[in-house]
């Protein structure tokens, strides 16, 4: 038999064991040293006491005043923070910049960053237990395999210098902290202690991105569909965007699919640790994650949008930016301003990557959305019967590569030894043995340069729009992104970027068979042919993850995705700039905190003709009449509406569900539920007024049902219905959900009271009617004035530090709440008028 190509590997190359051989590993000397630098300092039996949590919180509050002496820099750095907590850094050159801005961030959010680098390199289980052993497989087989050299220089010029720079600042806190016994407090309640063992590899693994491009499960679920609806009952009740008449590749056995494919998948880039929380103690209304119905809002949308200076009260562009995604404790976001020969810029980034994603230099302001490009592709393999090793392509049987890996679980003295495997299209998720087939993922990621939001390294230091647009085709692959920019000059444009794979015979949206080499990528669409505009004659551009071609450039040809989100924000922001002859800074921020909904304008007037003889119907329906479909958190009538629309779906695609499938069908389009209610068809009855009088009785039940529910949980009374009472953000952080923690007030924030949904421009997602707390939305957003870089504004929640007891912890969230956006402070001037903290970072000479 031919024999599989064999590489044995550990975690990486970042890792304690780097070198070592497995023989070693699994030696009692080698399980022994690992145990002694996983387990730390300890956990205790029983959860600690309100006092003790405090005590331990505040030993542990990092330095942010004084001097600090460290091995690392050439020249001492300059930390101003201001009074919201954002680290203004002066450094004298490259390497001390990004050195200085790991130890900050490290600072502020160490455990954050621990989690985020066990996430990406595959070593949850080592301090999390058994239950984490599939998803750091799943981390490991995603790990870049190409010629690091070039994955350093894809991003940046002096990429390599920037990586290792920014991971030795992380490590110089981490050691502090370690070496001074001021380890932030969470590390004592989960038991392990932090670990100095970033290296620029560490900050390119591929973990983090997969959930942004992530369209393998939909082609695997919409496969699941059409076994069990048929190819046109899918079309019908799942619909692409924009809608197309998907065809089942040819070649593809649809019994072949099963959910199995995607077990590997489950949970990633999870940070709230569900295995290792005890869910009782989980607020009872969380949103149920597993429910996705509404709108088709995603966890990784945004909205951003430019006006020129013609539309402007300042005389230049203003430029608008939120990106959404989950809002949680510690904050996805982490804001930074970079200063040195050569560098000038301010904004946000994920904590664990170097550099700015989102913000401006002193030229150039920049926005991003998520496109949607499809960027996955999942191949169903057929292997060798006698060796499943072996899969077949193009008439032959080709070895795979199977790399070996120990992953050690916390509570087990052995590790565990697990085979990745991978064809020539990518790492294989599943293999189905008694059907002889693997299912293999390629993807955008897996490329050079394919490291998530790495890539705006580049766009950091871009001038002027031709240089954007270079360094934006040369180093930003992935995710797919909107971009709206402004600069100095007064100049306008958009951009979407990607690394689009060119398909020639298939669209994408269902597995494809993998042997016959009919279903390749033929190489990426170029960045001069993907879509863009500069000062267009609208005199502004405004995007929202929604049909970006359709909506904004007419006329283009090359099909990038069939799964855009839905168009209501994007209307209603578009509806707004339209209308307005000069938006202020003051206006922007206020469209930025716009609640109004665009299918409540739809559904509400319809369910207003409605008739009801229950007193409490009456009522509420009276609520509706006079309500403006402004979903304020102060409002009765935006409850007795969002609970509405929460029972409205179901009964809505009922006619058009078959009945086996009712009890299980879970997953609506809203927009099929606006054209039904809208224009109700064959499915609702013979003939038109059938149809009206099935519809009319279908609001009925979900406005009764919405009632009995909204009654059920607040009272009769509509004063106590306030959407803002029932629809919040509360701040729950992983850790006083651990099982073991015990009193951990220490980490507890007030719940922050909230208006919008997930289809208005404020979006605060909930998707379903168990849970009304907003899960997903705008933790980060900012407004710049390319007039006066010192007029812009952000905001930002719960705080720039993750450390309770510190100033800035929670001390955004007022703001954040009420949407008044703080200062941005930009020049010098500004940063020393609002600093609150002064840290030198002085070299060890």
């Amino acid at each position: 038999k031919a024999q599989p190509v064999v590489r044995c590997a550990q975690s990486g190359a970042n890792s304690v064991w780097t070198g070592a051989r497995l023989g070693f590993m699994k030696s009692p000397t080698g399980r022994a040293l690992l145990l002694a630098l996983f387990v730390g300092s300890g956990a205790q039996a029983q959860g600690p006491t309100v006092q003790d949590a405090t005590a331990l919180a505040r030993a542990a509050l990092a330095q942010i005043d004084g001097t600090i002496a460290l091995s690392g820099t050439s020249e001492p750095v300059e930390v101003l923070r201001d009074k919201f907590g954002i680290p203004h850094i002066y450094a004298k050159n490259t390497g001390d910049l990004f050195f200085a801005q790991g130890f900050v961030v490290a600072q502020d959010r160490m455990w954050q960053l621990e989690m985020w680098r066990r996430n990406g390199e595959g070593r949850l289980a080592e301090v999390l237990g058994k239950d984490y052993v599939r998803r750091d497989t799943f981390a490991r087989l995603l790990q870049f395999r190409g010629n690091w050299d070039a994955e350093y220089q894809k991003y940046h010029p002096q990429g390599k210098l920037i990586f290792d720079s920014f991971a030795r600042g992380v490590n110089a806190a981490i050691q502090k902290a370690l070496d001074e016994k001021r380890i932030p407090v969470e590390f004592d309640r989960m038991g392990f202690a932090p670990q100095p063992l970033w290296t620029a590899k560490t900050i390119l693994t591929r973990m983090p991105g997969w959930a942004m491009v992530s369209n393998v499960p939909s082609e695997v679920t919409r496969a699941l569909d059409i076994k069990r609806l048929g190819l046109e009952k899918t079309r019908e009740l799942r619909p692409t965007e924009p809608e197309k008449a998907y065809t089942i590749p040819e070649g593809l056995n649809l019994d072949d699919i099963d959910p199995a494919i995607l077990d590997i998948t489950k949970d990633a880039n999870n940070y709230r640790f569900p295995e290792f929380a005890a869910a009782a103690t989980a607020p009872a209304a969380v949103l149920d994650a597993s429910s996705d119905w509404t709108y088709a809002e995603r966890p990784n949308a945004s909205n951003n949008w430019v006006v020129s200076g013609a539309r402007s009260t300042t005389g230049k562009p203003l430029l608008a930016n939120d990106p959404h995604r989950d809002v949680v404790n510690p904050s996805l976001r982490y804001l930074v301003h970079l200063n040195a020969p050569g560098w000038n810029v301010i904004g946000a980034t994920e904590p664990g990557v170097p550099g700015v994603a989102v913000g401006h230099n002193d030229r150039v302001a920049w926005g991003f959305t998520i496109l949607g490009t499809d960027q996955q592709d999942l191949y169903v393999e057929e292997t060798d019967p006698s060796n499943p090793n072996r899969y077949m392509w193009m008439g032959e049987w080709r070895d795979m590569i199977v790399d070996r890996e120990l992953i050690f679980v916390r509570g087990q003295s052995d590790p565990i030894d697990v085979t990745l495997k991978r064809t020539h299209h990518g790492p294989v998720l599943y293999e189905n043995k008694d059907r002889h087939r693997a299912y293999a993922v390629r993807w955008s990621g897996a490329e050079t340069g394919g490291a998530g939001y790495v890539g705006a390294l580049g766009m950091m230091q871009s001038r002027n729009w031709p240089e954007f647009k270079t360094n934006m085709a040369r180093a930003w692959f992935l995710p797919s992104h909107s971009i709206v920019y402004a600069d100095v000059d007064g100049n306008i444009g958009y951009l979407g970027v990607s690394l689009a794979p060119v398909r020639r015979n298939w669209d994408g949206l269902l597995p494809v068979p993998g042997k016959d080499g009919k279903y390749e990528w033929e190489g990426y669409v170029g960045y001069d042919k993907l879509p863009g505009s500069f000062n267009g004659a609208e005199g502004f551009y405004n995007t929202s993850n929604n049909d970006v071609i359709s909506k904004m450039v007419p006329g283009y040809s090359l099909p990038l995705a069939f799964e855009y989100g839905a168009p209501y924000r994007y209307d209603r922001v578009h509806e707004v700039l339209a209308a307005k002859t000069k938006m202020s800074i003051t206006d922007m921020q206020a469209l930025q905190q716009d609640a109004l909904s665009i299918p409540a304008r739809t559904l509400v007037p319809l369910l207003l003709k409605v008739r009801f003889d229950k007193p409490e119907l009456i009522q509420a329906q009276k609520l509706l009449a006079g309500w403006d479909f402004v979903l304020s958190k102060e409002s009765a009538a935006a409850a007795a509406y969002e609970f509405f629309q929460m029972k409205l779906p179901p009964l809505a695609y009922a006619p058009h569900v078959p009945q086996a499938e009712r009890a299980v069908f879970k997953r609506y389009d809203f927009g099929r539920v606006l054209r039904w209610m809208t224009d109700p068809d064959a499915a609702y009855g013979s003939t038109p007024l059938e149809r009206v009088a099935a519809r009319d009785r279908i609001l009925a039940t979900a406005f009764a049902e919405s009632i009995a529910a909204l009654t059920k949980l607040r009272g009769g009374d509509a004063k106590a219905w306030l959407w803002g009472d029932i629809h919040t953000a509360d701040f729950v952080h992983p850790i006083s959900l651990l099982k073991r923690t015990g009193a951990m007030d220490v980490f507890a924030i007030t719940p922050t009271r909230r208006g919008g949904d997930g289809a208005t421009v404020m979006a605060t997602g909930n998707a379903s009617e168990s849970g009304t707390r907003q899960q997903h939305g705008a933790s980060f957003s900012f407004v710049a004035d390319v007039a006066d870089w010192d007029r812009s504004t952000f905001l930002s929640a719960p705080g720039i530090s993750a450390q309770p007891l510190s100033p800035n912890y929670s001390n955004l969230i007022e703001s954040w709440a009420i949407g008044r956006g703080n200062v941005l402070a930009f020049s010098r001037a500004k940063v020393e008028e609002v600093k609150a903290n002064t840290l030198m970072l002085q070299p060890i000479r």
